[in-house]
């Protein structure tokens, strides 16, 4: 490949945030409103890093996008992938598209393949239906192999093949080992991801919020002042402060509490999940470094809200996260 045509291809999150948004752009038009990503594979199903890498940035970059559907967290995928005896290449049979929509409440899938090329990879992403398996949106792009890209391919995951299996193809492994940091605020669960580094500049905190209540759904919101801030920030070991804005909160509502109640708030339904993200940045640009950094934030929870007012109660998180 020429250094000129190497030049056209874009670095690997460019690239699945551009795939991400014509994505949700297939997924708003044809309606959906729930969809869950399934680990990108090789041509003949096997799994590596790269493919489970895949589906991790894709899910967050189709949270931030907004367009009026929601996303499976990847904990409860696998767990419901588990519990049913499911694997992810086998969700392009009909039958097993449909389970997993009907357990998961899902109605649509997003799954595809990473090829090698040489000095560049390239991707496949489609959307299929999970009522009768059909693909009705796809895209596609194609990025660098560097030494990033090469280790994530070269780390594969191998799953013992099931008994009628008649090949020990590696399948797609769920399995999400990244260390997470929990908290419980009465019924509501949050599970949050490290911060992640973007450019240099921000921490984005990836979060998935659940209703541990079996009988009552709740509405959330993050609290915000009566301005444009989240109540809410990151510290990093040297005292730098990071905060967030309004327009860098995706996947949950925010809302100023007033007389003890809410004007917007997202319902999470009994024993479901929500996945949530909050960019964090630095009003004097200071830099940001890897390391433990303190994270506070500020959660307005209800159980009665009738769309256009509810009371809430404020729960603040405090916690120790690390950042990579």
């Amino acid at each position: 490949m020429s250094n000129r045509a190497l030049a056209q291809i874009n670095d690997i999150d460019t690239e699945l945030s551009n795939v991400a948004s014509k994505l949700a752009t297939q997924i708003k038009d044809q309606g959906k409103k729930k969809v869950a990503v399934i680990d990108f594979t090789d041509l003949e199903g096997g799994a590596s890093e790269l493919g489970r890498y895949v589906s991790e940035q894709l899910t967050v970059d189709l949270v931030m996008d907004r367009k009026d559907f929601s996303v499976l967290d990847r904990a409860n995928l696998q767990k419901i992938l588990a519990e049913h005896k499911l694997t992810a290449t086998g969700l392009v049979d009909p039958d097993n598209a449909k389970k997993l929509g009907q357990f998961a409440g899902v109605d649509a899938l997003i799954l595809g393949t990473v090829t090698p090329k040489n000095q560049s990879v390239g991707l496949t992403a489609k959307i299929i239906t999970t009522d009768t398996a059909e693909i009705v949106g796809a895209t596609k792009g194609e990025f660098k192999a560097d030494s990033n890209v090469e280790g994530l391919l070269t780390h594969t995951n191998a799953e013992t093949a099931s008994s009628d299996s008649p090949a020990k193809t590696p399948k797609a492994d769920l399995t999400d080992d990244k260390p997470k940091v929990v908290k419980s605020l009465g019924d509501l669960r949050v599970e949050m991801q490290p911060l992640q580094i973007v450019n240099g500049s921000h921490y984005l905190l990836t979060m998935t919020l659940t209703n541990q209540s079996p009988k009552k759904s709740i509405w959330v919101a993050l609290s915000t002042d009566m301005g444009s801030n989240v109540k809410g920030a990151v510290t990093d070991a040297g005292g730098s402060e990071f905060r967030g804005e309004w327009n860098s909160v995706s996947g949950i509502a925010f809302a100023a509490s007033q007389n003890g109640g809410f004007f917007r708030a997202t319902e999470i339904r009994p024993n479901d999940s929500v996945m949530a993200t909050v960019k964090f940045g630095s009003y004097f640009n200071r830099q940001i470094s890897p390391g433990n950094c303190r994270l506070q934030l500020e959660f307005l929870i209800g159980h009665n809200f009738n769309g256009s007012f509810g009371a809430a109660t404020e729960e603040n998180l405090v916690t120790q996260i690390p950042a990579n």
